[in-house]
């Protein structure tokens, strides 16, 4: 049974726009990892585990899981189990996730401003990341 379906064998719907979500596989050191795609908003979905491997650090993943209702309340359902989820920010970036299965959404280019936190916190430094978050928090109105 591939990642994207639900136990029952369903594709499971955007929880932001409800279009099908499609599979992509993203490139790691080892296994490839499937996430799914929004093909209408550009927003993924990473099932439990997932993010931690594409971002190739568990720090973040565990920040989100370890307290999940910690987070104010969503206006998003997970599509994988229906559970409510929770926002929770990550520097600049709003981070959607369940907090029943421990899932997480990101609308598009949030992957990008995470990645660009994660390389200030490991290395105190901007690194190739940095322009792309400064971009993408121009384009999403949260530079101040």
């Amino acid at each position: 049974m591939p990642l994207f379906r639900k136990r029952g064998g369903e594709p499971i719907d955007c929880p932001r726009c409800a279009v099908q979500l499609k599979p992509e596989s993203v490139k790691q050191f080892g296994p490839n990892v499937l996430i799914d795609v929004c093909p209408s908003c550009g927003g993924t979905w990473y099932d439990k585990g997932e993010l931690a491997k594409v971002l190739e650090d568990r720090s973040l993943h565990d920040r989100l899981v370890t307290f999940p209702s910690s987070g104010k309340r969503s206006s998003l359902a997970c599509p994988r189990c229906g559970s409510g989820m929770v926002t929770r920010s990550e520097g600049e970036v709003e981070v959607d996730n369940c907090t029943s299965c421990t899932s997480v959404w990101l609308d598009r280019g949030e992957e990008i401003g995470l990645k660009a936190k994660l390389d200030w916190e490991r290395h105190g430094q901007t690194s190739d990341y940095a322009g792309d978050a400064v971009f993408y928090s121009l384009l999403t109105g949260h530079m101040r």
